[in-house]
C-alpha cells in the first residue's frame, strides 16, 4: 500500500516540478515567455492529482495481504470502494 501511495503521489509531484522547471529554463533562455496562468494551470492539475494520489492509493490496494493486486489496481479500487460504503452503511 505504501508504494501504490507513494508511486501515485510522487510521480504527478515530480512531473509538475519538472514541467515548472522547464517553463523556467524556456523563459531563462527567451526560448518562450510563458505566461502566468500556465504555470499556475500545471501546477493546480499536477499538485492537485498528487494529492489524489493518497485516496486512490489505498483504495487500489488489494485488502487482502493473501492476495496479489494488479497493476493499476482498478478492480482493487472497486472491490474496497463498494467494501467501505457497505460497512458505512451497517453503522447507521
Amino acid at each position: 500500500m505504501v508504494r501504490r501511495i507513494l508511486t501515485s503521489v510522487g510521480a504527478p509531484m515530480v512531473m509538475g516540478v519538472l514541467l515548472l522547471k522547464l517553463f523556467d529554463i524556456l523563459k531563462e533562455k527567451q526560448l518562450w515567455d510563458v505566461p502566468i496562468w500556465v504555470s499556475f494551470l500545471t501546477t493546480f492539475v499536477f499538485f492537485g492529482s498528487s494529492v489524489l494520489g493518497v485516496p486512490y492509493g489505498s483504495l487500489s490496494t488489494s485488502w487482502d495481504a493473501e492476495k496479489k493486486g494488479s497493476l493499476l489496481g482498478f478492480e482493487e479500487a472497486k472491490q474496497n470502494w463498494d467494501e467501505m460504503w457497505k460497512e458505512e452503511e451497517n453503522k447507521s
